[in-house]
């Protein structure tokens, strides 16, 4: 799903500074506003593991109806938001040539949000069963259509006319809707699924329950609240980054969007162990979320170890990719520099927010997340790349990123902290 926005971004950015700038700032705004509701999505597999550990297998399909309306009055609401947002753009401060491409872009993404969302629903309640293969599968093909589709829509190939920057929004609607539909047929009629399709639509017959929303709204609110805390951090400093200029806006975006490709690995790790200890927490089995909980935080480290080498190493020809500007490549690169320092911090907090999940923690842990980017992050971010002295490194967009790197520390270190004490307690 992130190689989505990365191979748009890459493409985008061969149109030019302010596209590759318009792209940022509109998925930036988009993804601040669909977090939320994507994050309370992530429950679902967390609430699926919790029901296989205690063994109450006749509640599956009416756990899928319930999630299945929250998903769909979160699209909704969400929606809204976003056509707020694009009415009162004014309010962001963009440059006028960035305002003028990024309204109808965004415009384009807020069309895509309802099967984005569809899609999680369907893969997180998959995933609660521990079959990622489908999923897996179906993004890949997502994302194959996607570049397709840019190439066509963005350049103009096969005697489609270029519509630029909206032709990646237009592929991103299309492969949305396939992505929802793919995932929906995976979850319906994979025989690894024990939920049919006439059971899930049989339930909305059935008398609704308090039980299963009130779980989500007591597992999947906090968590949602924990994924916006951190995304609209760095929205905000997106933002931010449009006030210094396009081209700043435009570093950031190229190693924003590096960043976010190597955290979904952290990501994913993260929502397996999540599984894992929620399903050990179930049967009430300690020394199972306890070892659970220590490699999941091993292996983020391992991976996002390698990331980090590679930001480090080739910063400069990842930069290159994005775009031919030189001024752009070189802020780009040194952004990169302080992707590698978070790397770690990331991985770990991304682990730990899974696992805390797991043992169905999630009030504190969102407390925590806030505390370290609005209360920390954001404000040394914004003192240190307005108020120090132009000749220093971290002055501009590079004092956006110190910010988020204190944050992303601060936020690890806690969470780590917090899982292992509780542990020791039970």
């Amino acid at each position: 799903m992130v190689f989505t926005g990365f191979f748009d971004t890459l493409m985008v950015g061969q149109l030019g500074t302010v596209e590759l700038a318009a792209a940022g700032i509109s998925n930036s705004i988009f993804f601040f506003v669909a977090i939320f509701p994507l994050g309370v999505t992530m429950a679902f597999a967390t609430i699926i593991g919790i029901l296989q550990g205690k063994n109450k297998t006749s509640s599956y399909h009416l756990l899928a109806r319930d999630s299945f309306i929250v998903t769909l009055v979160l699209s909704v609401l969400a929606s809204l938001v976003i056509v707020l947002f694009i009415h009162h753009f004014y309010l962001f401060e963009q440059t006028e040539e960035v305002t003028l491409l990024t309204k109808p872009y965004l415009k384009l993404l807020m069309w895509s949000l309802t099967p984005m969302l569809v899609f999680f629903f369907a893969k997180n309640i998959c995933d609660g069963f521990s079959f990622t293969l489908g999923g897996m599968i179906v993004t890949i093909t997502a994302l194959i259509l996607n570049v397709f589709l840019n190439w066509v829509l963005i350049f103009g190939n096969l005697g489609f006319d270029a519509y630029g920057l909206n032709g990646a929004g237009y592929a991103t609607i299309i492969s949305r809707i396939y992505l929802a539909f793919g995932m929906m047929a995976l979850l319906f009629w994979s025989n690894k699924i024990p939920i049919s399709l006439e059971a899930f639509l049989r339930g909305f017959v059935v008398k609704s329950r308090v039980y299963f929303y009130k779980k989500i709204i007591t597992l999947g609110l906090p968590t949602g609240l924990q994924y916006f805390f951190e995304i609209a951090a760095f929205a905000g400093a997106a933002i931010m980054a449009g006030w210094l200029g396009a081209k700043e806006l435009a570093a950031h975006n190229l190693a924003i969007t590096l960043a976010s490709v190597t955290y979904m690995f952290a990501g994913g790790i993260s929502a397996g162990a999540s599984i894992c200890v929620a399903k050990a927490d179930g049967n009430k089995n300690l020394n199972n979320v306890y070892k659970y909980g220590l490699n999941g935080h091993l292996l983020g480290l391992i991976v996002m170890s390698v990331f980090a080498i590679m930001f480090f190493s080739i910063n400069t020809e990842l930069a290159a990719l994005f775009s031919e500007d030189r001024e752009v490549i070189k802020l780009g690169a040194q952004l990169l520099i302080l992707a590698a320092i978070f790397q770690l911090g990331d991985g770990i907090q991304a682990v730990s927010v899974g696992i805390l999940r797991g043992i169905s923690d999630v009030q504190i842990p969102s407390i925590i997340v806030f505390v370290a980017y609005w209360i920390i992050a954001m404000p040394i971010g914004y003192w240190v790349a307005n108020k120090t002295s132009p000749d220093f490194f971290y002055h501009g967009v590079n004092g956006i990123w110190v910010g988020l790197t204190i944050g992303l520390t601060l936020s690890a270190i806690t969470l780590s902290y917090r899982f292992y004490l509780l542990i020791r307690r039970l």
